[in-house]
């Protein structure tokens, strides 16, 4: 629709002027603090990498699968919020404010240890625990059990899905 278009482009300027905006203040604040020689080179190779950035990703979006993309990032964007959930329950149990039951239902440091620095690129992201309390670990699956649950109820009353079809076929028939 029209109105769409516009919509988006507006956001697009808006972002654009925004880091315009921003540019135009750090590079101000660099001449300030700064003679000219030192901060044209920076900024001149900031605008080329940026430039550079732009076109390659510019370049590849156009192949890009939009479907696939917004599935994928829906993913991660649950094993997020799941991970913010479990360690809002772990903070709870360590204010007492909420019993863990169970203290630890287990340990698996031996095999990936939360301070390793993968485990904590697992913590920071998705909330990983190698010895999570009771109430940690129902959180997680209670989260993914109403995402999942109100995501196929979504998906049953879809018009293009197939058991929505199915359904009113059968409500046709």
């Amino acid at each position: 629709s029209q109105a769409g278009k516009w919509s988006l482009f507006g956001l697009a300027f808006l972002a654009v002027l925004r880091e315009g905006l921003e540019l135009a203040l750090f590079l101000a604040a660099a001449a300030f603090s700064s003679s000219a020689p030192q901060t044209a080179p920076g900024a001149l190779l900031g605008l080329g990498t940026a430039a550079l950035l732009g076109w390659a990703l510019f370049a590849t979006t156009l192949r890009l699968n939009l479907r696939h993309f917004f599935q994928v990032t829906g993913v991660l964007l649950v094993l997020f919020a799941a991970g913010l959930v479990a360690h809002s329950l772990q903070e709870f149990n360590v204010l007492g404010w909420v019993p863990p039951v169970t203290e630890h239902i287990w340990n698996i440091n031996r095999f990936l240890n939360e301070q390793s620095t993968f485990g904590q690129v697992l913590a920071a992201l998705f909330g990983y625990n190698a010895s999570p309390s009771l109430t940690e670990a129902l959180a997680y699956a209670g989260y993914f059990g109403i995402v999942l649950g109100a995501l196929l109820v979504h998906q049953k009353r879809r018009p293009g899905s197939v058991e929505g079809s199915a359904q009113t076929a059968d409500r046709h028939a």
